[in-house]
């Protein structure tokens, strides 16, 4: 960034004492005052929304400020923005006189951007009309908040953030003639790749092990249980890799069918008890922490939330469907097996389940980081393309249940997407009709436990 900078910042609204944690804007002028406001209004938004909308935002300051001289009319500027997004800013000899250096974004990044840019605008136009809702519209904006006030205007009146222009291809009149550029762009389905067939358990059981207990035959000494079961919650329970990192210890239970029975709760809103506490009321009252996905990408602590289609609207929380039904099963005795031997004690400072040697909580980083050591242990390399990363797993299991010819409605409720045709909102299945679906469609010989393969639980 050449224009800005973004800062964390702990704001105090009033004087109840509490404090907001947020990234500001601060420019060559000072603060951006306007985009603090709005995230203040917004700030129950997730962490990753508020960085990713803080980094639109200045992208939208670099390109005004380095090309504010080029256009006519402002709106002209603001469209070339959005182009600029899609086709990147170097010209076809490597040239870029802006300095921005930005490369071609894919399409369903740029219109994400574009998406939080305009939401911002949208916003700041409504408090430009509304001048009560200014707190003090008698100091005269810095240059910064003049060009954001333009954008905001020319947002509302001629729609200047138009992504769906742009979103398949751009319109070669709008592209800059002093810049010549070529558009190259990913298809949408690459990098979408389930983890390599037939190589999880040699994953599981060979490649997540421990550091000088590869040889061992007691399961709790070979294996990194921790990391295993975060895998096996992903490739076949579906969860993404962030959700696993907000189960807290009581939220795993053996089941009646043998498995286990594992519900991920909202961070903020989940409520294990129905009258009982939230999760953010636990965590502030108990931990003196607040939810994992109100902290910064760069803390450790830090665990995004996608806002999934939850099983229970009320307390909040979705469950884990595990296909095959095995692998359930598998969970069950191996989450035993962490808790007695693995799980280091965390010293009452916190409730996550996941915990490292020191018995601090899990990191997603700490995770990625064996993930990619246990996969190039058994010999694949490890990058998206291979589909090896850990996201690759939850399409794993998508793809496992597509395989079994699982209806869309199980699939997606499963995987815990929102979209659904319109005529199925009334086709919802319960907790019953999910757990009998599941279990028809379980390949007779499913996940081998390590125990049976061997490996015993030791003495």
């Amino acid at each position: 960034m050449l224009n800005s900078v973004c800062i964390e910042a702990n704001i105090k609204v009033d004087n109840t004492g509490t404090k907001i944690s947020l990234p500001v804007i601060v420019t060559q002028d000072g603060l951006l005052k306007s985009y603090l406001d709005y995230l203040i209004v917004h700030r129950y938004k997730s962490r990753s929304w508020k960085d990713r909308s803080a980094f639109a935002v200045r992208l939208l300051i670099d390109y005004t400020n380095q090309n504010k001289d080029c256009f006519e009319a402002p709106h002209q500027l603001f469209r070339e923005f959005s182009n600029s997004l899609y086709t990147g800013t170097i010209g076809e000899d490597g040239s870029d006189p802006s300095w921005l250096r930005w490369k071609p974004r894919e399409d369903k990044d740029a219109n994400f951007l574009i998406s939080l840019i305009t939401q911002y605008t949208d916003w700041l136009s409504e408090q430009y009309e509304e001048k009560k809702l200014q707190i003090n519209p008698t100091v005269k904006p810095t240059r910064y908040e003049e060009w954001m006030g333009l954008a905001a205007f020319y947002q509302k009146k001629r729609r200047a953030f138009l992504s769906h222009l742009w979103a398949n291809k751009p319109a070669p009149a709008y592209f800059r003639k002093v810049m010549p550029r070529t558009v190259s762009r990913s298809n949408d389905n690459e990098g979408k790749k389930s983890f390599p067939p037939g190589r999880i358990d040699d994953l599981l059981w060979n490649g997540l092990t421990r550091y000088g207990f590869e040889t061992s035959d007691v399961v709790y000494e070979r294996l990194d249980l921790k990391n295993v079961l975060i895998t096996m919650l992903m490739h076949y329970g579906g969860l993404r890799l962030s959700e696993c990192f907000h189960l807290w210890l009581e939220d795993v239970v053996p089941w009646e069918d043998g498995t286990a029975l594992v519900k991920i709760f909202h961070p903020d809103k989940g409520r294990p008890c129905p009258n009982g506490p939230s999760r953010r009321e636990e965590l502030l009252n108990k931990y003196g922490m607040k939810p994992r996905f109100e902290y910064s990408k760069s803390h450790t602590l830090h665990a995004g939330w996608k806002s999934p289609k939850e099983d229970n609207e009320s307390r909040h929380f979705l469950q884990v469907w595990w296909f095959p039904r095995s692998a359930g099963e598998t969970f069950n005795d191996l989450w035993r097996l962490y808790l007695t031997y693995q799980r280091y004690p965390d010293g009452g400072k916190h409730p996550f389940a996941f915990t490292t040697q020191s018995g601090a909580p899990h990191s997603i980083k700490g995770y990625n980081q064996s993930l990619k050591r246990a996969v190039e242990r058994i010999g694949l390399p490890f990058s998206k393309e291979a589909g090896t990363t850990a996201h690759a797993h939850r399409h794993s299991y998508g793809q496992a249940l597509a395989d079994a010819n699982a209806d869309s409605l199980i699939i997606k409720n499963a995987l815990h997407h929102k979209s659904i045709e319109s005529q199925q909102v009334y086709t919802e299945l319960t907790d019953t009709q999910m757990r009998a679906h599941l279990s028809r469609l379980s390949p007779e010989h499913g996940l081998i436990s390590p125990i049976k393969k061997g490996l015993t639980h030791g003495n």
